[in-house]
């Protein structure tokens, strides 16, 4: 029977390089799960701050007297609704009498920069079973995601 010299050391080593791979390939595994939960955590944020925004739009009294005024460009209303580290920021304005346009604009901040998501409807007063006059969103189109650059 021959010897071989240094076979258990070669055998080590590969088993040690073997074990690595499999930790580092487990590493890699782990941070594309962490970063993919940082992505759905911000669409879900997004998400609610946009809901959020739309809800406060759908809210706001439509005042009989500026809507039989609305001028193409008027600011009309706005606010800020948030959503854990999303932000949304809404705009009334006006556009063909009796109508209005709504722009909700929304950003949260990421591991390597910020997700935005930009939602636009044309919406219009109905009065409601109280006599209140509030926004509705018109037509079949509903909300509308824009692309953003």
């Amino acid at each position: 029977m021959t010897r071989r010299p240094a076979f258990a050391l070669a055998a080590v080593l590969g088993a040690l390089v073997i074990m690595s791979m499999v930790v580092a390939v487990g590493a890699q595994r782990a941070l594309l799960a962490t970063r993919q939960a940082a992505l759905e955590l911000a669409r879900a944020d997004l998400a609610v701050s946009v809901a959020s925004a739309q809800a406060a739009v759908l809210d706001e009294p439509a005042d009989s007297t500026r809507v039989a005024g609305i001028r193409v460009g008027v600011f009309m209303a706005g606010g800020v609704t948030a959503a854990g580290t999303a932000r949304a920021a809404w705009r009334l304005m006006g556009a063909v009498s009796p109508y209005a346009t709504v722009e909700i604009e929304a950003q949260a901040p990421m591991h390597a920069g910020v997700a935005r998501a930009l939602h636009r409807a044309l919406v219009t007063p109905h009065v409601d079973s109280l006599g209140v006059a509030r926004w509705m969103v018109a037509g079949g189109a509903g909300w509308v995601r824009v692309p953003l650059p």
